[in-house]
């Protein structure tokens, strides 16, 4: 099912199912992280299901106790496998130990973006993988497909409702940049969430790039039907 339009970065709240159909295959992407045949297969038959609350606190972490957006995810696998995960995004480094994915440390911001030469807005932020590729940047901001072909679509662009006394940056519309580094293998995977226009309707999606510390990268794009 297609995301509503009140479903924002500033509300993910509700079930999302991974749309296999309308997503990357991740085989390549989790085979880079290091992730085993087994472990791999047994993902790719799997419904991948995520229960998202999203809720506005003070930060606990800021000596001001400034408040800020916690999304909290419970990820669900056929079969009944678990993992959670939360994003404080306040651009902390946290570390978060997962059953797949071992030891990692891991840091969420929301970001604005702004108005490029061809007059589309698209997120603006600094990217975290290495190598330093304008490729990635491009991938990441919405202006190139998963295979490098110039995307007409890009990224939608939602208002954003001043609530809850959180601070925003300057700029037009509302991303979360996510970035993990494993604690345990050379790799990190960085994200841009956001919504997208694919086959003429709204959805939520999650560009991804896997990189190595040798510098060898893979882009993939999570599209996700909103259950409710």
């Amino acid at each position: 099912m297609a995301a509503p339009a009140d479903t924002t970065i500033q509300n993910l709240n509700g079930t999302w199912v991974l749309n296999k159909t309308l997503s990357t295959d991740t085989d390549a992407l989790l085979a880079l992280q290091g992730i085993g045949w087994l472990t791999r297969k047994a993902i790719g038959v799997a419904t991948i299901t995520l229960a998202v609350t999203q809720h506005v606190e003070p930060n606990a972490d800021d000596p001001s106790n400034a408040p800020i957006t916690k999304i909290n995810i419970e990820q669900t696998a056929t079969g009944g496998i678990k993992s959670t995960e939360s994003r404080t995004t306040d651009w902390r480094v946290r570390e978060h130990k997962d059953r797949t994915f071992g030891k990692c440390a891991a840091q969420s911001r929301l970001v604005r973006g702004q108005k490029g030469a061809d007059g589309k807005i698209r997120p603006v932020f600094e990217v975290q993988t290495e190598p330093k590729e304008e490729k990635i940047q491009r991938f990441l901001r919405g202006e190139i497909t998963v295979d490098g072909e110039e995307d007409p679509e890009g990224f939608l662009v939602d208002d954003v409702q001043e609530k809850d006394g959180v601070t925003y940056p300057e700029g037009e519309g509302l991303w979360l940049q996510s970035f993990v580094r494993s604690e345990e293998a050379p790799w990190s995977a960085e994200q841009i969430w956001g919504f997208e226009t694919i086959n003429g309707q709204r959805y939520h999606s999650r560009r991804l790039v896997v990189a190595t510390q040798e510098g060898k990268y893979l882009f993939g794009r999570l599209v996700y039907d909103f259950q409710g």
